[in-house]
């Protein structure tokens, strides 16, 4: 990725999300919720079936992050959740740099979008750069 404010990575980091995925990140993760695993129950409160974990959608999507920054440059990641990510869903992460500091760490802003490009995550890093 180049260093300047504006440049954009997009990266497909999903293609078909799984409810195999889901249920191996509710082992992996602990989060045993009924939502992400029990049709019957998700229905029943008002969702079409079951969803992805949040937070799997935010490692899902530091892939992305893990491309431009490197397994270790990455120094923060935050987000916010914005729509239920199904099973099905092809994810594409859109990482653009909107600072660079005067120590060479970039700052991106990340928007995960589903593949009909609804926005489902959205959020900030920080970083250095792998080198190009």
């Amino acid at each position: 990725m180049r260093s300047e404010v504006g440049t954009v990575h997009r990266q497909v980091v999903a293609e078909g999300l799984t409810r195999t995925q889901l249920v191996a990140y509710a082992g992996a993760s602990g989060d045993f919720h009924p939502f992400h695993h029990d049709e019957t129950y998700a229905t029943a409160h008002g969702f079409d079936r079951i969803f992805a974990h949040g937070m799997l959608t935010m490692g899902i999507t530091g892939q992305a992050l893990v491309a431009v920054f490197g397994p270790e440059g990455l120094v923060c990641y935050a987000a916010d959740f914005l729509k239920p990510v199904w099973p099905g869903d092809t994810l594409t992460a859109e990482l653009e740099i909107t600072a660079i500091n005067a120590d060479g760490s970039v700052e991106v802003d990340i928007s995960t979008t589903d593949q009909h490009g609804t926005q489902v995550l959205r959020g900030t890093a920080a970083g250095r750069l792998t080198a190009e």
